[in-house]
């Protein structure tokens, strides 16, 4: 459903895929991008486009979070 201009899920979360992000944000890695840039563009930046980089978007205390661990070679190893 659609609410504040924003795709949600029946529990209320926002809908999107984690996934896709991290897989396109690697994409851009290997073509040069910088990681810190990189991050940005799949983390605070799609936040804020959405009007919600107050409660996601970074890791800053009191915002929700899902926090993606990798190897050197940006494996998964654990999401948090």
């Amino acid at each position: 459903t659609m609410k504040d201009r924003k795709a949600t899920l029946a529990d209320g979360t926002i809908a999107g895929s984690a996934t896709c992000l991290f897989d396109c944000m690697k994409c851009v890695i290997s073509m040069g991008v910088s990681e810190r840039d990189a991050i940005l563009a799949a983390t605070a930046n799609p936040a804020r486009s959405i009007g919600i980089y107050d409660e996601v978007g970074s890791l800053t205390l009191g915002k929700r979070a899902d926090i993606v661990l990798t190897d050197e070679e940006l494996n998964i190893v654990k999401v948090l």
